[in-house]
């Protein structure tokens, strides 16, 4: 069977400590450290240990290493973080390393341990690595319906023995989101076990998948494909369903021509014929006959791969954009308070935090710089209960992360509120750590910055320098201010050993820190308070930028439009949360890429609507984490007011969206048990005002695995390089508030026509787990 036939792929690395196992210290999520026997289960590439609690189940005793995305030496981790006082745990830094992964429910967690010798540590280390590396390396290349049905099986037989009984079965098809009856899941595995047995093999499962996975949309436009009806006009895939014949096509097969031409035609894919043959002759299984036709099986398995991705696969897979340009002609992938791994008053920093941002792309992160003991600064958000880290760490992570991602420029954003002697020790680990890293580059002769190609695998950093000659004292950090009127609100009464001293007195408050000539030396982008737009445009240099609050940013997008596009030309404004978000959640941030604002900070450790937005605006240009923005937010002589133009008449995208059907839709946060979910689909653009829509399919009962919508709905816009398309697949609840099950976000300059796959994330915006597998289906068509 095609669907399942198993790829060609790398070899899989030796790992015999792993699987002779060990008795390693594990750290608990709040609790002490404690020891562990850990073994590798090979079949399943499952990490387990065994747990003295009865309430943990066996979902939460293991790592799932398919779903690993990255090992981190030391002790960056938040379990680490709790422990910093235990001498025996922070004395073996490094023996320690973490696994981090997506749990079973979609979440990002870690799993931190500590070895007993340097040997151990060196074995575990790096066979943990190589294998971790192998399954990323042949996610992609791996057939995603064969991995599927291995992950269904190895969640449905726990006990290892090689089969599944009816009641396993029974049990996996209620998790898998189908309301099937006793009575027709009896007479389904009667059929599929064919020896009759009493239980299915793994070979009889993969035809009960096979048997489950039928999509009656996807059947429809195959019929349509071998009739010729696909080439006959715009038909829906609605039309296509009233119009098919029973199962009378599902043995045909099509000639090379006519896939070809579906290519052309309906996808608007740019190919060959013999680029045609070659595709039809890498999607064959090793058992199928070897000839120049398209079977339903083959069919299938490519409008579900991502090949067949809505989102452009070229711009995903490659730096496509013109990089030599200003760096102010960019957006920039960019985060706020970054070392927070919670709330802004009480929660925890760590340093994982910042390798966590930059593994995702982001390209500007925030250290909040204070005065630490012994002479050390650290960062933690001022007059606040947070947790402090080091900012030698700190430096140190960026120096090991900052462009295993991306290789474009990092900026470091200081807020500094250091003394000189401190200030001096910041830019010596600067210096020290990143080495040539760090740069502080010259302006072009033409007076503009330098272009992120000019800037690869390079630092630089943002903060405030010392004053020009002549130049008056300027106002302390209105983030600062604006976030400490907001923390002291809402204060805890209970002390804590380690607060932060009080602040400056309030005679002192409006006199500028004092800036080491150390640090100064270090900066190339200057922190500088915006006075207007008349002085910014005669007098500023384009390495000066400001940055702008919340509040203050609603009030200039709404008065001032086109003159901060005009700003944004030469210079780069920063855009911050407003103070009153203790909570750590974020604003909407298209007004700010709108007019062109290059550093829109939003707060990563948050999962939100807005960071939907933000991981799919970035996913672009290879997920760089620098985007370059249209013509009228770059040239000088173009004015632009995103509420009213003028709109470039190549900027127009008229398109229809169907939303034909669903596919391996999990329960709300992922979970294994509960109800079967009754899903519907909202689709959305969010862009300039008059490109703003939204739309929501009927729901449909108890079937989240395959349910079919076959609904469109119509989209004008005017500005398709500022527009994002937004899908998201909620439960539906009589009697509480809908739950969310996943989303996609699509750039609308990144869409692509036909009946195309979109694949989903969870709401923490991962795809791993259950969330590796869920997509939609669309029939996109642009009206020209």
């Amino acid at each position: 069977m095609s669907s399942f036939s198993q790829p060609k792929i790398a070899e899989k690395p030796k790992v015999p400590k792993l699987e002779a196992g060990a008795s390693i210290t594990k750290l608990g999520r709040r609790g002490a450290p404690h020891k562990r026997p850990f073994s590798l289960n090979s079949a399943q590439s499952h990490l387990i240990w065994t747990s003295s609690s009865i309430m943990k189940t066996k979902e939460m005793t293991r790592v799932d290493l398919t779903s690993v995305t990255r090992v981190t030496k030391g002790q960056s981790t938040i379990p680490f973080v709790r422990q910093a006082s235990n001498a025996a745990v922070s004395s073996k830094a490094a023996q320690s390393f973490s696994i981090i992964y997506e749990d079973y429910a979609g979440n990002e967690t870690s799993l931190d341990l500590v070895c007993d010798s340097a040997d151990q540590f060196n074995d575990w280390f790096h066979e943990i690595s190589e294998l971790v590396k192998y399954h990323i390396v042949n996610k992609d290349s791996e057939d995603r319906v064969q991995r599927f049905c291995r992950r269904q099986w190895s969640m449905a037989d726990l006990d290892g023995d090689g089969s599944l009984s009816f009641k396993e079965i029974e049990k996996l098809i209620q998790k898998l989101n189908l309301d099937l009856d006793k009575p027709y899941i009896t007479k389904m595995f009667n059929e599929i076990d064919i020896d009759k047995s009493g239980t299915l093999d793994y070979l009889e499962f993969q035809n009960l998948l096979d048997l489950l996975s039928r999509r009656e949309d996807v059947y429809a436009t195959w019929c349509a494909l071998v009739t010729g009806d696909i080439f006959k006009g715009h038909r829906s895939v609605h039309t296509y369903c009233e119009a098919k014949n029973g199962k009378a096509y599902k043995e045909s097969s099509i000639e090379a021509t006519v896939f070809h031409k579906f290519l052309t035609e309906i996808q608007k894919v740019n190919q060959t014929l013999e680029q045609t043959k070659l595709k039809i002759e890498a999607m064959k299984g090793e058992d199928e006959k070897r000839d120049e036709k398209l079977r339903f099986a083959n069919f299938r398995d490519y409008l579900n791969s991502g090949e067949n991705s809505a989102y452009a696969i070229e711009n995903t897979t490659q730096v496509y954009q013109d990089m030599n340009q200003p760096l102010s002609h960019y957006w920039c992938a960019s985060s706020h308070n970054t070392y927070c791994e919670s709330d802004q008053l009480k929660g925890y920093s760590s340093v994982n935090r910042y390798i966590n941002d930059l593994m995702k792309g982001c390209r500007c992160v925030e250290l909040d710089c204070w005065d630490g003991p012994k002479n050390e600064p650290i960062i933690f958000h001022g007059h606040t209960l947070t947790g402090q880290i080091k900012f030698k760490d700190v430096i140190e992570a960026v120096k090991e992360y900052a462009f295993q991602k991306s290789e474009y420029p990092i900026i470091l954003s200081f807020e500094n509120h250091c003394s000189i002697g401190q200030q001096k020790v910041m830019a010596k680990y600067c210096k020290q750590i990143l080495g040539d890293m760090l740069l502080v580059p010259a302006l072009r002769d033409d007076g503009s910055l330098p272009s992120p190609e000019e800037l690869k695998n390079k630092v630089v950093i943002k903060a405030k320098k010392l004053p020009k000659k002549n130049e008056d004292e300027e106002a302390v950090d209105e983030d600062f201010e604006e976030q400490q009127k907001a923390a002291a609100s809402a204060k805890p009464k209970e002390e804590d050993p380690d607060a932060a001293p009080e602040g400056p007195a309030k005679d002192q408050k409006k006199k500028k820190p004092k800036i080491a000539k150390e640090l100064h030396d270090i900066t190339f982008l200057s922190g500088v308070h915006f006075k207007s737009w008349e002085q910014s445009e005669k007098d500023a240099l384009a390495n000066e930028m400001s940055s702008f609050s919340e509040p203050k940013t609603e009030k200039l997008i709404k008065n001032h439009a086109s003159d901060w596009v005009q700003y944004n030309k030469k210079q780069m404004s920063r855009i911050y949360p407003a103070g009153v978000r203790i909570d750590s959640s974020n604003y909407n941030p298209v007004p700010s890429w709108n007019v062109g604002s290059q550093i829109v900070a939003l707060n990563y450790q948050t999962s939100c609507f807005q960071m939907h937005l933000n991981d799919g605006k970035y996913m672009d240009n290879m997920n760089a984490g620098y985007i370059l923005k249209p013509e009228a937010l770059r040239k000088k002589d173009i004015t632009f007011d995103p509420m009213t133009g003028p709109f470039p008449p190549e900027e127009a995208l008229n398109f229809d969206i169907e939303v034909m059907s669903a596919s391996q839709l999990p329960k709300p946060k992922g979970a294994t048990k509960g109800e079967v979910i009754d899903p519907y689909v909202k689709v959305e653009v969010h862009g300039v005002p008059n490109d703003s829509k939204n739309y929501q399919t009927r729901v449909i009962d108890n079937n989240g695995f395959n349910p079919v919508f076959n609904e469109s709905f119509s989209f004008e816009t005017q500005m398709k390089s500022l527009g994002l398309l937004y899908i998201a697949v909620y439960d539906s609840d009589q009697f509480d508030a809908d739950d969310f099950i996943a989303y996609a976000t699509i750039p609308l300059n990144c869409l692509r026509e036909g009946i195309r796959n979109v694949h989903l994330k969870s709401w923490n915006g991962n795809n791993s787990g259950e969330f590796q597998f869920c997509s939609i289906m669309v029939n996109i068509t642009f009206k020209r």
